[in-house]
C-alpha cells in the first residue's frame, strides 16, 4: 500500500511539473512572442534573399564568366609564350584568366581562372606568381584541388624546400585519382628518402600498391619499395 502511494504521488509530481513547463513556455512565448516572430521571419527573409541572389545574379555571373573561359583555355592549350601571356592577358577584346577571377570573384568560373591562372604562370616559369594564383584556388572542384596541392609541392621541390613540399604532396594524396593521386603518393615517398624517412617513405609506396596497383605496376613502384622496406628494417 505505501509503495503504490509513493508511485501515486511521483506520477502527481510528474505531471505537475509539465504542467508547470507548459505554463512556463506558453508565458515565455505570449511574452517575447512578437520577438520570436521577427526572428523567423529575418531567418525567412535572408533564406530566400539568398535563394534570389543565387538563382538570378550568382547564376547568371558564373554562365557569363564560363563563356569567357573559352578562349583563355584556347590560348593555354597553343602553349607559346605569346599566347600564354594572352591566357593569362586577353587581348583587349577578350579576357583572361586575372580578369575573370578578379571580376568575377563570387562564382565558381573565376575559382577556376585562379587555378588555370596559376597553371599559365607555371608554364611560363614565374613561379612565385604562379604560387600566388594556385592558392587562392578553393576546394569546390575535388580532382582539380587536390592537382592543385600537387603542382604547388612541385614549386617548393623547385626552390628546395623540402617542409612545404611534403605538406602540399601530403594534401594531395588525400585524393582519390586514379592518375593524380599515385603520382603525388610517388612524389611524396621521394621526398621522404630524401630525409632518410623510410618508414613513411614505404607507407606511400604501399598505399600505391593497395589503391592503385595497375599504377603501381605501370610505374614500377615494387623497386622503390623494395629498397624503402630494406631501409627501414635497419
Amino acid at each position: 500500500m505505501a509503495n503504490t502511494e509513493k508511485l501515486g504521488s511521483k506520477k502527481e509530481e510528474q505531471v505537475q511539473e509539465n504542467e508547470n513547463f507548459v505554463t512556463k513556455t506558453l508565458a515565455f512565448f505570449n511574452k517575447y512572442q512578437n520577438i520570436i516572430y521577427g526572428v523567423i521571419i529575418g531567418i525567412l527573409v535572408i533564406a530566400l534573399a539568398a535563394l534570389a541572389f543565387n538563382r538570378f545574379y550568382l547564376q547568371k555571373k558564373n554562365a557569363e564568366a564560363s563563356a569567357m573561359m573559352t578562349q583563355p583555355v584556347q590560348w593555354l592549350t597553343q602553349g607559346d609564350t605569346a599566347s600564354l601571356k594572352l591566357a593569362l592577358e586577353g587581348d583587349g577584346e577578350n579576357s583572361g584568366f586575372i580578369d575573370i577571377a578578379d571580376n568575377y570573384k563570387i562564382t565558381k568560373t573565376a575559382n577556376t581562372a585562379n587555378y588555370y591562372a596559376g597553371l599559365t604562370y607555371l608554364k611560363l616559369g614565374q613561379k612565385d606568381e604562379a604560387l600566388e594564383y594556385l592558392k587562392k584556388f578553393k576546394k569546390k572542384e575535388d580532382v582539380l584541388w587536390y592537382a592543385c596541392q600537387a603542382l604547388i609541392g612541385d614549386i617548393y621541390d623547385d626552390m628546395d624546400d623540402e617542409s612545404k613540399a611534403i605538406s602540399y604532396y601530403e594534401k594531395a594524396v588525400k585524393g582519390e585519382d586514379p592518375y593524380f593521386t599515385p603520382m603525388s603518393l610517388f612524389k611524396l615517398a621521394q621526398m621522404y628518402e630524401r630525409k632518410e624517412d623510410w618508414n613513411n617513405a614505404l607507407t606511400a609506396y604501399q598505399r600505391i600498391e593497395k589503391d592503385f596497383y595497375t599504377e603501381y605496376n605501370r610505374m614500377s613502384i615494387a623497386q622503390y619499395a623494395e629498397r624503402a622496406k630494406a631501409k627501414a628494417s635497419k
